[in-house]
């Protein structure tokens, strides 16, 4: 057993709430009438929700609070790039998920085909938070392996985890410590767009044993009576020979976080790894490190038992 803890810098980015506040007008048949809310129009063009909603409470600034509060964290360790994800399941629960993508370098122009962990935790809003269920897909092997961790917060800005996989005869019991601050590149105290998402993303799509290097991605926004911020998530390219998304779809997350959750299946295949399986998991944009671009796509989604695929693309 080993236990790994990174040097990493302790400061937290400042940032500053913004919300914006959209109103549509609708002239028809002569009246003059007020189209409140906003929507998706059926062009594919979407329409950014309300800022505020009056029966959520503000989301906490993960830069700033105590207690765990959804957001996007970054480390670096053993010289990769670790990206942490918290959600919510609804805007006042206190249960979520936690998704971790460690990838193969710390350098943003090599860093590609990361680790996939996995879990449900118990404890939004606390200084402490459990995941009875941690699950690590590796890069390559596939071979998916079941754990515990657990969630602190030293100080303001500052999330720790400890994760503890048993041991296997290959690779023995294994327990890391990480530390990770607020990304930088995202506002987690501003709402997620639709209007930021929709279009077409190429990028790298990595599932465990392979990738496909430019795959396409795109997003259209595809309202209902139930979710009038939906967008649908398409694409006409294969992995792992018959592997193909159906019935993908993305929507902002709740409690007015720049995250979106996201979900897709895959058709009843002969090679496919997560063949006739339901995904959900976790999306959002920040800036592009990328000279000439401006965006950044993290995408992933996991099987329930924590088998998982992850896209990365800027535009």
């Amino acid at each position: 057993m080993f236990t790994d803890s990174p040097l990493i810098s302790l400061k937290a980015p400042t940032r500053s709430a913004t919300w914006r506040m959209a109103v549509v007008c609708c002239l028809a048949a002569g009246l003059l009438s007020a189209c409140g809310g906003g929507s998706a129009s059926s062009g594919g063009v979407a329409v950014d929700p309300p800022p505020t909603d009056p029966t959520t409470p503000s989301t906490g600034n993960p830069s700033t609070s105590t207690t765990l509060v959804p957001g996007v964290y970054s480390a670096t360790w053993d010289s990769k790039e670790l990206t942490f994800v918290i959600t919510r399941d609804t805007a006042i629960s206190t249960t979520g998920k936690m998704y971790v993508l460690r990838f193969n370098s710390a350098s943003d122009m090599l860093a590609q085909d990361p680790d996939i962990y996995a879990g449900t935790l118990n404890g939004i809003g606390a200084n402490i938070a459990n995941i009875s269920s941690f699950t690590y897909f590796p890069n390559i092997s596939g071979t998916l392996r079941t754990g515990s961790a657990a969630l602190s917060l030293p100080s303001a800005g500052l999330l720790k985890t400890v994760a503890s996989f048993a041991a296997i005869p290959a690779d023995g019991a294994r327990t890391y410590e990480w530390y990770a601050n607020p990304s930088e590149s995202l506002k987690m105290d501003t709402p997620a767009l639709p209007s930021a998402l929709v279009g077409r993303w190429n990028g790298r799509w990595s599932y465990g044993m392979g990738y496909v290097e430019n795959f396409s991605l795109n997003f259209t926004a595809d309202p209902s009576t139930i979710d009038p911020y939906n967008m649908s998530a398409t694409s006409s390219m294969y992995f792992q020979q018959d592997c193909q998304i159906t019935s993908g779809k993305t929507t902002p997350a709740a409690g007015g976080v720049n995250l979106f959750n996201v979900s897709f299946s895959t058709p009843n295949a002969t090679q496919c790894f997560i063949k006739n399986q339901a995904l959900t998991g976790v999306a959002y944009i920040s800036s592009s490190p990328v000279a000439g671009k401006t965006q950044r796509l993290q995408w992933l989604a996991t099987t329930a038992d924590g088998r998982g695929v992850s896209f990365r693309a800027d535009r």
